[in-house]
Order: structure tokens, then sequence, then C-alpha cells
């Protein structure tokens, strides 16, 4: 395909998704692929973009990204926004891998298609872009999708899914990981996408932040565990002393086949009712006052 017209093909996929994303909560027509402005913008009037989701790169991927520019170009155009603070300057809402690959690769100028952005679209489009490609750091893509949620972008999680075009589920599940201990946030997200399994921090997001969840994920990361392996770690964690088998140290029996049982942490009431009793408080009450009148008597001094 010659440059220009993959450029064209590549500018109307762009084109697309921001159709969508800008247009899901307007009335006016969206902006058609055949008015899209595509020009050559030079390197030095492109700014990063400081709300960027993707907050690591993966080193390896951009030198095959930059071997890619230098053989053939950009291919896909950048997507911009006139600079908030700076009208002459651009700030690169989709693109930034691009971007730096052009600039390493030696390249002056690249495609770019500007559109006049609020901050919830360009925030809404990177996000979108930067998910679709599948390889952003799972810690920050649950990151965005929290920013989206506390800067107002999205009400709830089932908006956040139509904007980025993902089901509910990947965002709830994502949305857990920022239980997870700093300390394992950090690792993460230096890690390239997939370095540590999904599965494997769902299950240590359900223990609560701390030294025994980062234990853990250290075990993950210099063992290898799996996940069977690591849910069977977390469901023992996670078992509170009143589901473990506990040893009545006394019990103590009472008329009409009621009875106290005592033990180390606890003590339960047993009061016999039929199957089919309904459900009377006002017997309930009567049947526990009871139970208290017998342990007073046992508890008065004997004539």
């Amino acid at each position: 395909m010659p440059a220009k017209a993959a450029v064209a093909a590549a500018s109307d996929r762009e084109l697309t998704a921001m159709e969508r994303l800008l247009n899901l909560n307007r009335k006016a027509p969206p902006v058609r692929p055949a008015e899209a402005d595509v020009r050559q913008v030079p390197l030095a009037q492109l700014r990063p973009n400081p709300h960027q989701p993707r907050r690591t790169l993966d080193e390896d991927a951009l030198a095959e990204l930059i071997e890619s520019v230098r053989a053939r170009g950009i291919i896909q155009p950048l997507v911009a926004r006139p600079a908030p603070d700076d009208p002459a300057a651009l700030e690169i809402v989709v693109g930034e891998r691009r971007f730096i690959a052009a600039g390493r690769a030696g390249l002056a100028t690249v495609p770019c298609i500007v559109r006049k952005l609020d901050d919830r679209e360009a925030f809404i489009l990177s996000v979108a872009e930067n998910v679709a490609r599948d390889d952003l750091n799972p810690i920050d893509e649950a990151a965005a999708y929290r920013r989206m949620l506390d800067d107002g972008f999205a009400t709830n999680q089932g908006e956040i899914a139509a904007l980025v075009g993902v089901h509910r589920t990947r965002v709830n599940h994502k949305l857990r990981l920022l239980n997870l201990d700093p300390r394992i946030q950090e690792h993460v997200s230096g890690q390239p996408a997939g370095a540590v399994s999904l599965s494997h921090l769902e299950e240590l997001a359900r223990l609560r932040p701390g030294d025994a969840q980062h234990a853990l994920y250290l075990l993950v990361v210099e063992r290898g565990l799996s996940s069977r392996e690591l849910r069977a770690r977390v469901d023992a964690t996670l078992a509170p002393l009143d589901r473990r088998p506990a040893v009545s140290k006394n019990i103590i029996a009472l008329q009409q086949g009621a009875r106290i049982a005592v033990y180390p942490n606890k003590y339960t009431v047993r009061i016999p009712r039929q199957p089919d009793d309904s459900v009377d408080l006002p017997r309930i009450v009567a049947d526990l006052e009871r139970v208290v009148a017998e342990l007073k008597a046992r508890l008065a001094p004997p004539a």
C-alpha cells in the first residue's frame, strides 16, 4: 500500500474511534473520516501528555517500534489537541510511543490529527487507545479507570466500560488491583504487561494491603507459585477463627433442652425449636429471658 494511502487508512481507524468516544453523550452529528485533518507536524511543536495512562514503557517493545519507524515511517497518525496553556503547542492525546520512536529514529515531523478536545475527551480517548492495544500495564489501566471516576469523567463502572469499549467485568477486575499493597503496585508498574499474571494479582487483591500480601507476592515472583497454590494460601490467610474447628471448653445444660456452649473465642446459646415453627419475636425474647433467669438463679447464693 502506498505511504499516503496507508496514512489515510490509519487516520480513518483513528477517527472511527474518536467518533464513537466523543459523540456518546452528544447530539451533534459526528465528524466524518473524510474531514480528517491529517497533517505533518514538527516534533518540536508536540509535547507529551501529562496525564498519559501509560506510566512506564517497555524498552524492548519501543526498540522494535523505532526500527519499524526507521524502515516504514509513522503509518498511523498521532492524535493531538491544542495545549491548554499554549495554543501554539500541541499536546499528544494518542501516540506518545510513536512520538518517542520518531524522535529516536531521527524524524523531524510526524502525521497528526488535530482536534479540539477538553480534558475529559482527551483522557478517555487516550485510555481507550492504550487499552485497545492490549499491552497496557494492569496497574496503569486500573489507575486510569480510578481517575475517570475521581475526576467525574464517568459516573460508574458501566459508563467507563461503554466509553473505553471493554466489558464491565474487566473494569471491575482491574479496579480491584488498587487494593494491592503500594510496594506490589510499584513493582508491577515497572514490569512489562503480563510479567505477573492477572489471575495472580486478582488473588492477592483479596487480601488487605500489608506485609502478608506483599510476602505472598514475593513468593509468586521468586518461586513461581501457581494460581492454585496462591489461592490456597490466600484462603488460609482469610479464614477467620470462627470458621476453623473450635473446641468447646464447657457445656452448660439448661431446662427444656437449652444449653450454652463456651468456646475459647465465643459462646453460643442453643434453644430447641420445631422446624415448622414461625419466626415469633416475642417468643424468642421470652426464651432468652427464661435462659437469663435460670442463669441468675444459679448465681444466687443458697438460702
